[in-house]
C-alpha cells in the first residue's frame, strides 16, 4: 500500500540529477528487442545477397576435405583432436568476419538506447533479490505481464506471417509434388528467405516501439514527489562544488556582457598593461561618464584589444586607472573627485572626433 502511494505522489519529472544519480547505479532504459532484430536483419542480408549460400559452400568443402582423409591425420585420439582444432580454427576464421560485425552492431545499438554505461551496481549481492515475497511481487508487476503480452504479440505475429507466407506457396508447393518433387527444395528456400526478410521488418518495427516504450516506462519510474525536489534543491545548494560551479558560470556571464559592451566605449584608460577601464559618455545628457567594462591582467588586455578592433582610443594613466578600477563597479557612474580627470580626456577626445 504505501509503494502505491509513493508512486502516486511521484508527479514531478526527473531532475538531471536524479537520471544522473540512477545511470550510476545502472538505471537507464534497455531493450532487448534492438539485438533481435538486428540478428534478422543480418540474416536476411546474408540470405538474400548469396552470403549465407557461399558460407554454407565452404563450410561444405572444410568438412568433405576433412573427412575424406585428405588432411593427411591419422584415426587415432591424437588425430581426431587434431582434426577436431583444425576445424575449429578454419570454422572461425569463416564465421568471426560475419560474427564480429553483428556483435559491434549490437553493441552500438546498446549504447545509442541505453547511453554508455559501466557499473557495477546491478551484479551487487542485495538481499532483496533473493526475498521470495519480492520475487513474487516481480513475477506479478505490471513489467512482468507487459513483457509476457509482449511475448505473445511477437507470437502471434511471426505466427501470421509464416502463416502467410506459407499459404501462399502452398498451391505451388502441391503442384511440385504431384508433377516435379525437385521444385519442393527450391520453393522452401524461398518460403524461408521470405520468411526471414518478413521477420526481420516486424522486428525493427517491434524494437523501435518497445525502445520508445521503455524510455517512457524509465522516465516515469524515476519521477519524484514534492518532497523529494524540495530535497534536492536544498542538497544542490548546500554543496560547495555545486556552489562554486554556479559562481564560475555567473562570473563568465557577467564578464561575457562586460564584453560585449567593451564597443560601446567612448575611451579606455589603462596602467597600461595591468589594468584597463572602459568609460562611455553622452555629451548633452544628464548622467556622469559610466564604467562599461573594467579587468586586469589577461581580462585588461581583452578588453584593450576590442578597443584596437573598434578604433576606441586608449589613455595610458596609471593613477586614474587605478582609481577607477578599485572604486568603480561596472554599470556604475565616475565618482565626482573623478570628473576633472575624466572630462579632459574625453573633451581631447571628442575634439579628435569632430575634426
Amino acid at each position: 500500500m504505501s509503494d502505491d502511494q509513493d508512486k502516486s505522489q511521484q508527479t514531478e519529472e526527473a531532475s538531471d540529477k536524479r537520471l544522473e544519480d540512477g545511470r550510476k547505479k545502472g538505471q537507464v532504459p534497455s531493450s532487448k528487442e534492438p539485438s533481435t532484430a538486428i540478428l534478422f536483419i543480418v540474416i536476411s542480408l546474408l540470405v538474400v545477397t548469396g552470403i549465407a549460400a557461399w558460407w554454407g559452400e565452404v563450410l561444405s568443402r572444410m568438412m568433405v576435405f576433412y573427412l575424406s582423409g585428405k588432411a593427411g591425420l591419422e584415426a587415432t585420439g591424437k588425430g581426431v583432436q587434431a582434426l577436431m582444432i583444425d576445424v575449429g580454427a578454419d570454422m572461425a576464421m569463416v564465421a568471426l568476419p560475419i560474427i564480429i560485425p553483428i556483435v559491434l552492431l549490437g553493441v552500438l545499438v546498446t549504447v545509442a538506447v541505453s547511453g554508455p554505461v559501466f557499473t557495477f551496481e546491478t551484479i551487487k549481492p542485495k538481499l532483496e533479490k533473493i526475498s521470495p515475497m519480492k520475487g513474487v511481487k516481480r513475477l506479478f508487476s505490471t513489467k512482468s505481464l507487459a513483457e509476457f503480452i509482449k511475448s505473445i504479440l511477437k507470437l502471434v505475429v511471426i505466427g501470421s506471417a509464416c502463416g502467410i507466407v506459407v499459404s501462399d506457396l502452398y498451391p505451388e508447393m502441391l503442384q511440385a509434388a504431384l508433377h516435379d518433387p525437385s521444385d519442393i527444395a527450391a520453393l522452401m528456400v524461398d518460403g524461408g528467405i521470405q520468411i526471414v526478410t518478413l521477420a526481420a521488418v516486424i522486428f525493427t518495427f517491434i524494437a523501435l516501439a518497445d525502445v520508445l516504450y521503455q524510455r517512457y516506462e524509465h522516465m516515469k519510474s524515476m519521477r519524484m514527489s514534492k518532497k523529494e525536489v524540495r530535497n534536492e534543491h536544498k542538497e544542490m545548494e548546500g554543496d560547495p562544488q555545486l556552489k562554486a560551479k554556479i559562481r564560475q558560470v555567473q562570473m563568465q556571464q557577467a564578464q561575457n556582457r562586460m564584453m560585449a559592451d567593451v564597443p560601446k566605449a567612448d575611451v579606455v584608460i589603462t596602467n597600461p598593461t595591468r589594468l584597463a577601464v572602459a568609460l562611455t559618455y553622452e555629451p548633452g545628457g544628464l548622467g556622469a561618464p559610466r564604467v562599461v567594462a573594467k579587468g586586469k591582467g589577461h581580462i585588461a588586455a581583452k578588453i584593450r584589444e576590442i578597443a584596437r578592433e573598434n578604433s576606441i582610443p586608449l589613455r595610458e594613466n596609471k593613477p586614474l586607472a587605478r582609481s577607477l578600477f578599485k572604486h568603480v563597479e561596472v554599470g556604475d557612474e565616475i565618482p565626482e573627485e573623478l570628473f576633472e580627470a575624466i572630462a579632459i580626456i574625453l573633451a581631447e577626445i571628442f575634439k579628435i572626433k569632430q575634426h
